[in-house]
């Protein structure tokens, strides 16, 4: 079968008339003899209000009954858009992650796939129906539904691809695609038409709203390219290639090596952990199996070790309960710094030309924004700015390093 898989972001699915257009373009597709399976993720700020109205009944919920209440939204995205393709008769039917074969390990709120029986998609697309599958869960080994993690339909869509054999993943969503910078912060950023796994995944895990880091990764892992396209508008696009061979042109960003693109999170919070409990503060956030970033420490010998790091804001509150205990046992104390954001520079040999720290710190001193923490590899250099001026901060590095150059301006810059 020539199969395709088609995700579809809630900012897409908002509306009625977004769905009902989403189910045409998937009809036309089918009507040309595609196998079609689409994932969906929950419409508009469904998640959120569901996250609040767990919130307003008072004490934290159950992380098992968390996770059955936010399967719904996506449960509600994928009827709907079957019985947008029923009415324009095409025959479909929505599945959940469990029923579509994604399984998961893991904890509750944040699970892992762990693997993709095909077996029931398959059944469905031989006999011509199209599988709309509810993004962002799975069945967990006890057979409960786990949620894979905020923009976790990303992840179900490349899992499906992989699990089916599929080589493309195309991801539709309220953008042209992948831009250098935020194009709500940066007004005509301009767009990257082929990005390299790394790269992207870097891009990702620093704030770059697209797609999903582990998305990314898993692609690349498995040789999926991911095609990423306005859902209204197909007439630009950027591929994100797993393939690295198999594209013209996917070297890396059209060979240009140095800094690709700026991205910026203002949803994370900067942790400090006093009197020498910092490492097990750490260890207990990595046994919760929560991403940290921007560590930084510091000790002299009449002083205990003081450690600082980045958690997202979605799991502050859940962290600093299970970091409690242990730093009061540790004789240590915590305190958080909520004023603060992150803005990086992504790239490929970033360590490679010491010229881009410090062109990075002068463009932020020339605006007089003040660089708390600054962490660096050879893909990303990761600066801490006031929260209150991170777009400044944005558009400071990218005025900085010429992104609004593409290859061509800077061949001619350099003849």
């Amino acid at each position: 079968m020539d199969i395709a898989i088609r995700k579809y972001g809630g900012s897409s699915l908002a509306t009625d008339q977004q769905v009902a257009s989403a189910a045409e373009q998937v009809a036309q597709a089918h009507g040309q003899g595609k196998s079609l399976v689409v994932v969906v993720s929950a419409r508009g700020r469904k998640t959120d209000e569901l996250v609040r109205s767990a919130a307003g009944l008072g004490r934290v919920p159950d992380s098992l009954e968390m996770d059955k209440l936010l399967a719904t939204g996506e449960a509600e995205s994928a009827a709907l858009f079957a019985i947008a393709l029923r009415n324009l008769g095409v025959p479909a039917e929505s599945l959940s992650g469990a029923q579509a074969g994604l399984r998961a390990v893991g904890r509750h709120g944040a699970g892992f796939v762990s693997e993709v029986d095909p077996e029931p998609l398959n059944s469905r697309l031989e006999m011509g129906r199209v599988a709309v599958v509810a993004g962002f869960q799975a069945q967990n080994p006890e057979g409960a539904t786990m949620t894979l993690g905020r923009g976790g339909s990303d992840i179900s869509a490349v899992a499906l691809a992989v699990g089916l054999g599929t080589r493309v993943c195309e991801i539709y969503t309220d953008v042209d695609g992948v831009h250098r910078a935020d194009p709500r912060v940066i007004p005509g950023a301009l767009l990257l038409p082929w990005v390299d796994a790394e790269t992207m995944s870097e891009m990702a895990f620093s704030g770059a709203g697209v797609m999903h880091a582990r998305a990314v990764e898993l692609a690349a892992a498995h040789g999926v390219d991911v095609v990423v396209r306005n859902a209204a508008d197909w007439t630009r696009q950027t591929t994100i290639v797993g393939r690295s061979t198999d594209v013209p042109g996917a070297g890396g960003i059209e060979g240009r090596a140095g800094v690709v693109a700026v991205t910026h999170d203002r949803a994370v919070t900067q942790v400090v952990v006093n009197g020498g409990a910092g490492f097990a503060a750490l260890d207990t956030v990595a046994r919760m199996q929560i991403a940290v970033d921007s560590v930084t420490w510091r000790s002299a010998p009449s002083d205990d070790l003081h450690m600082a790091f980045c958690l997202p804001e979605a799991a502050l509150e859940e962290a600093l309960a299970e970091m409690a205990g242990v730093v009061r046992a540790e004789g240590g104390s915590v305190e958080t710094r909520r004023s603060l954001a992150k803005v990086s520079l992504v790239g490929v040999g970033l360590l490679s030309r010491p010229a881009t720290t410090i062109g990075a710190l002068t463009a932020l001193k020339n605006r007089r924004i003040d660089a708390h923490c600054v962490s660096a590899t050879q893909a990303r250099t990761t600066f801490l700015v006031p929260r209150a001026r991170v777009d400044e901060a944005v558009a400071a590095l990218y005025e900085e390093f010429l992104l609004d150059l593409d290859e061509n301006d800077l061949e001619l810059m350099s003849a």
